[in-house]
């Protein structure tokens, strides 16, 4: 036998369901009754509703699940023909009479129409919900057979996945560590440099120059070779070109070695 909360769980499902048929905008309050002494009587009362307080009542001992739920979608076809307003004042002191399905032609309507299209809303509602439950099943044992199958070896792929992930982002951390300085070290080393320059005359952070040769032999060992190299050589060469078998021209403004003696001779005699 099925609790009440589960006959609750299953009306939800259907009350919508009853909704979208017949057009009604709220839907009713329904309560479930337990009584043993009705369900005992042959011919007791199954469910009714009251157009006073828009309420369902569903006795629900000893029967069947089925049943119940049937009684429910007849009961919202009432309820929709007074929310149509459809159940006047005079229908209503009509429903007084225990015979008034036979001496009402018009509440006679009203019962054919609730047991027509109550019967038919309960079972288009079961074929669907018992549908909507395969698939549900379906997709369940699919996720299950799933995760026996294949749920190692998503494990593992992604577990891979990120500590690869991991190692290529401490790597280039480790790069980036050595090719940059924080923003604070940058700044202690600027400020140490503007210091060492004021007191000690040079910047305390360059690297060490090494010691060059002194081509130049002036004693300094910290200029460029390049430089020593210049300063080494006299300012003025005299270049002489010795070609074999000619003699060195004399430059201008000076008198050839080899006319020198016949030139000193005359200014003597002079």
């Amino acid at each position: 036998m099925l609790l009440k909360e589960q006959y609750q769980v299953l009306v939800k499902s259907l009350l919508p369901f009853a909704q979208s048929k017949l057009g009604f905008n709220k839907p009713p309050k329904i309560k479930f009754i337990e009584d043993e002494d009705n369900s005992k009587n042959p011919l007791g009362k199954t469910a009714y509703y009251s157009p006073e307080n828009k309420e369902i009542t569903i006795f629900i001992t000893n029967r069947h699940p089925k049943d119940i739920l049937r009684s429910v979608a007849h009961e919202l076809v009432h309820y929709n023909q007074d929310e149509d307003g459809r159940l006047t004042q005079t229908m209503r002191q009509g429903l007084q009479d225990k015979n008034y399905t036979q001496n009402n032609t018009t509440l006679r309507k009203f019962e054919e129409e609730a047991y027509l299209n109550g019967n038919m809303i309960f079972r288009d509602w079961e074929d669907n919900y018992k549908n909507s439950s395969k698939k549900i099943i379906k997709i369940t044992k699919e996720s299950k057979q799933m995760n026996e199958s294949n749920i190692r070896a998503t494990i593992k792929k992604l577990v891979e996945e990120i500590i690869s992930e991991e190692k290529e982002e401490k790597k280039s951390k480790k790069e980036e560590d050595k090719s940059t300085l924080s923003l604070s070290e940058w700044k202690n080393q600027e400020l140490f440099g503007l210091l060492s320059n004021k007191f000690f005359g040079r910047n305390l952070t360059e690297t060490a120059k090494p010691d060059f040769l002194d081509l130049d032999k002036d004693g300094d060992k910290k200029e460029s070779m390049k430089k020593a190299a210049k300063q080494s050589k006299p300012k003025t060469k005299e270049k002489e070109i010795l070609v074999k078998g000619m003699k060195p021209k004399a430059k201008k403004g000076k008198v050839p070695p080899q006319l020198q003696k016949y030139v000193k001779s005359k200014k003597e005699k002079k």
